[in-house]
């Protein structure tokens, strides 16, 4: 019984596997949204890899290790500079000029766009990711923490 048990659960499991939609796309695929943006804020760095996602979202790697995700329209939705701070200029002023004024010496590493909020992660001045996130609203006013 246990035996049968494990072999339908790997059996599950494949399928779950094999019928997984991601799949490696070149970058050329991507949107002229997405395009532009990798170009405005990330030039002259390369894209290290592109998948193309299940429900049609993009999941860009570039070669200095920056993650950006993109919905299917190439609007950007996520940016993770992974301990290096986040280009400006996507996002409003006024996310930036709080981080500026409220965390001295600490900068945003991480940004994400999700149901008309802004969600940020920070790298303190001692160089060292905070434990919490930042949120903000639609138009860069600070709603509160999310920990």
């Amino acid at each position: 019984m246990k035996k049968l048990f494990v072999i339908l659960m790997s059996v599950v499991a494949l399928t779950a596997f094999v019928s997984c939609d991601d799949k490696p796309v070149t970058a050329d695929k991507l949107p002229s949204k997405a395009k532009t943006f990798l170009s405005t804020y990330f030039p002259g760095i390369a894209v290290a890899s592109v998948i193309k996602e299940e429900d049609g979202d993009y999941d860009v790697d570039l070669v200095d290790g920056t993650d950006v995700d993109f919905r299917h329209s190439g609007d950007w939705k996520k940016v993770d500079c992974h301990n290096r701070p986040v280009p400006q200029g996507f996002f409003p002023a006024s996310i930036a000029t709080y981080v500026t004024n409220n965390y001295i010496g600490g900068y945003i590493e991480e940004i994400e766009f999700e149901n008309n909020r802004y969600k940020v992660s920070l790298v303190d001045a001692s160089g060292f990711e905070t434990d919490f996130d930042l949120i903000f609203d639609k138009n860069g006013n600070y709603i509160g923490l999310d920990d």
